[in-house]
Parts: C-alpha cells; sequence; structure tokens
C-alpha cells in the first residue's frame, strides 16, 4: 500500500503540530514484515455516528490514520466498516467472520485474514499515532502472543497493540465463552505490555466534545 493511493498528509495541521509519521523517521525495514489493521468499527453511540467518517484535515478520520501508518507496514487491511462507504482507502476491508461480536471479533478476523505473522491494531479514533510507542511495542514482540500498552493507572489500550497470529486461538476461546471484550482475550494469550505514563498517551476521539477540541487545535 503506498502513501500515494491514500492521499499525502498535510505537514502541518492549522496550529503547526506536525503528523507523527513526519516528526519520526522511521521505515518498514526497522521490523519483520508486518501488517497493520485499521479498525473501522461502525456508529458510536456516545458520538452519535460512524467516527471513522469524522472529517478531519480535509479528509476522513479512518484516512487521516491510514495515510500515517500505510507506509510504515507491508500490508493495510481495514476490519470491519462497509466496502462501499470504505472505497477510497484503497485498501482489503475484511468482514467479521460473525457480526456484532465486538471489536474481539473484528481483530480475529483480521489477524486470520493477514498475511504476516506480526500485526498493529489500531482503533479508527486515534488521530495522531505516537510512532515512540508503536516502535517499543514492535520491538517486544518476540516470545509472545500480544504486546499491549498499559498505564500506569492498570488500564489496557488492546486497540494500539501488536498481535501475533498464535494470539488467535485464545481470542476464539474468549469469544465461545461469550467474551465481546479485546482485554477479555488477555488470560488467554501469552501477553506482554509496555508501561505507558498515563492514558493520555494514546488519545481517542470518543465523544463530541472531544471531536470539537480535535478540531479546534487542542489536544
Amino acid at each position: 500500500m503506498s502513501e500515494k493511493q491514500l492521499d499525502n498528509p498535510s505537514q502541518a495541521d492549522k496550529t503547526g503540530k506536525a503528523s507523527s509519521a513526519m516528526d519520526t523517521p522511521w521505515a518498514s525495514e526497522d521490523h519483520e514484515p508486518a501488517t497493520v489493521i485499521v479498525l473501522a468499527g461502525g456508529k458510536s453511540r456516545r458520538m452519535g455516528s460512524d467516527k471513522s467518517l469524522l472529517l478531519f484535515m480535509g479528509k476522513p478520520l479512518i484516512q487521516h490514520i491510514c495515510v500515517q501508518v500505510a507506509p510504515h507496514f507491508d500490508e493495510l487491511l481495514i476490519a470491519g466498516g462497509k466496502e462501499r462507504q470504505l472505497h477510497f482507502l484503497n485498501a482489503r476491508i475484511v468482514p467479521d467472520e460473525i457480526s456484532g461480536q465486538g471489536p474481539l471479533r473484528g481483530i480475529a478476523s483480521a489477524l486470520a485474514d493477514s498475511h504476516h505473522d506480526l500485526n498493529f491494531v489500531i482503533a479508527c479514533d486515534i488521530p495522531w499515532v505516537n510512532f515512540t510507542l508503536l516502535r517499543n511495542l514492535l520491538r517486544e514482540a518476540n516470545n509472545c502472543d500480544w504486546v499491549i500498552p498499559i498505564t500506569a493507572e492498570g488500564h489496557y489500550e488492546p486497540l494500539f497493540a501488536v498481535y501475533r497470529k498464535s494470539a488467535l486461538p485464545g481470542m476464539r476461546q474468549a469469544l465461545e465463552e461469550g467474551e465481546r471484550r479485546v482485554v477479555g482475550a488477555l488470560r488467554h494469550c501469552r501477553v506482554k505490555t509496555v508501561c505507558i505514563p498515563s492514558s493520555d498517551g494514546i488519545k481517542n476521539i470518543n465523544t463530541k466534545d472531544d471531536y470539537r477540541k480535535l478540531l479546534a487545535g487542542r489536544d
């Protein structure tokens, strides 16, 4: 997946804040062949609309994220979402194997479809990619199924994490047990954690107020 296909990002937004991809020189040669999986999600109850299609810097939020991450990976997959709505991404869209089972099923479906053992999963509502953290996660991705950030308060960040295909049996077992939360599969997998100072290190857009602050240039 080339950056050109997704449209080139602006060097900076209206506040002068540069994209993380621009701030941190980094290339796919720094790690083994890997896939990036962007979770498209769907309609958010708190947002009241599909977060992936919210406009930011002149393009849908999911496209803004794909532009940042796609050049650094060997494959780009979109987990979930509707192909007719996301055709502009020029990426392969992987539907959930069974619908209505939340992000755990979405990640499992995309992992099964991925061409690589190493996979980075990111939600569609994280406008700025923390490449320093991402690099650290990839470096730790050996002798384990899953590398996940954890805050000082003990909060896991499973939607900005690195997964190997070996996580699939544990994820499927959790699904069979009725689990829908991604962290519910942790007990079935060999997991490494990477500590981050607080959840501020990974900023999601969850509410309309979050979105207004993003557009206003306030983190």
